[in-house]
């Protein structure tokens, strides 16, 4: 076990990553991609000009100047910095580590390097306008970044009791964890579809929202028809683990992961029957991101407990 500052800077860094996940979806469904035209400063500015006026227009085109946009952009890349801050002091805290847990040492400097990356390419992001195959790279990444700190934070704490039988449930909960990744990648597809009729809102060439999915193809019906292999991978996990111990830790895990599933498929109705609504398209991204995370904590919880020494 490392020590406990290290297992909260990493507990923390994890909570930080899903709120960035968070506004991240915020940014996507409020067209703020562009907020700010340029990285890393907004406008030209290090801070966002409270005014048109203080914009170069024969730099910028100031028409397309939108306060609200700007600060939800902006916000977005200060959680991103506050999470570059903690993913360094993790990597920092884990030096005094390197040689009683070697392995939490190389996974939070692989964290660091990720989200260094994942810095770059938020500006690659801005750079290329929005480029859908980069955004969803950016995306993929994110939740890479989410189970190699989930993993750093798992790792270092108390390596929890052993329960009876839950390593029976390791290749099921692999699986759901495959069918769920394969899930998200399938829904950015849906997003980049809609993507650019989210930028065309409230102009001339914007079509209802009611249409919007129409234009989706293939990639949405391949996603609403891959639901039923994830919720049927879930009810089956579900049923193996009603087996264990009442109260054990990958017990209770299932029925939180078969809840979350539920509650996507849910969400994913709402966003098909009632327009897409805003509010639901930032709940299904953060939803999903605490789904890959409750599947992979319980596929961590259902092997041996890891060996860090």
């Amino acid at each position: 076990m490392a020590s406990k500052k290290f297992q909260n800077m990493a507990l923390a860094t994890l909570i930080a990553t899903l709120l960035l996940i968070l506004v991240g979806g915020l940014v996507r469904v409020s067209g703020s991609g562009l907020g700010c035209p340029d990285w890393p400063r907004c406008w030209g500015c290090w801070l966002p000009p409270t005014d048109v006026s203080k914009i170069d227009s024969i730099k910028y085109d100031i028409s397309q100047y939108n306060p609200t946009k700007m600060w939800i952009e902006y916000a977005n890349r200060m959680v991103g910095v506050v999470i570059g801050l903690l993913v360094l002091s993790t990597f920092l805290c884990s030096i005094r580590h390197r040689k009683s847990h070697p392995r939490l040492f190389w996974a939070s400097m692989a964290a660091f390097a990720l989200v260094a990356f994942q810095g770059w390419l938020g500006g690659e992001v801005v750079k290329s306008g929005l480029s859908p195959g980069i955004i969803t790279l950016h995306m993929a990444l994110a939740m890479a970044l989410l189970t190699l700190l989930l993993w750093i934070a798992h790792a270092a704490g108390k390596p929890p009791a052993q329960v009876a039988g839950s390593e029976r449930l390791r290749n099921l909960v692999s699986l759901l964890f495959v069918l769920t990744c394969l899930q998200v990648l399938l829904g950015t597809q849906v997003r980049e579809s809609i993507d650019p009729h989210i930028k065309k809102e409230g102009t001339a060439e914007a079509i209802p929202r009611s249409e919007w999915l129409s234009h989706a193809g293939q990639a949405d019906h391949v996603h609403r028809l891959f639901s039923w292999a994830v919720g049927a991978a879930a009810l089956v996990l579900l049923a193996k683990a009603r087996k264990l111990p009442k109260g054990s830790n990958p017990r209770l895990l299932a029925h939180i992961v078969l809840a979350l599933v539920a509650t996507q498929v849910l969400i994913g109705v709402t966003l098909a029957y009632l327009d897409l609504p805003p509010a639901s398209q930032v709940a299904h991204l953060a939803n999903s991101a605490l789904l890959v995370c409750s599947i992979a904590l319980l596929r961590l919880r259902c092997q041996p407990p890891p060996t860090v020494d």
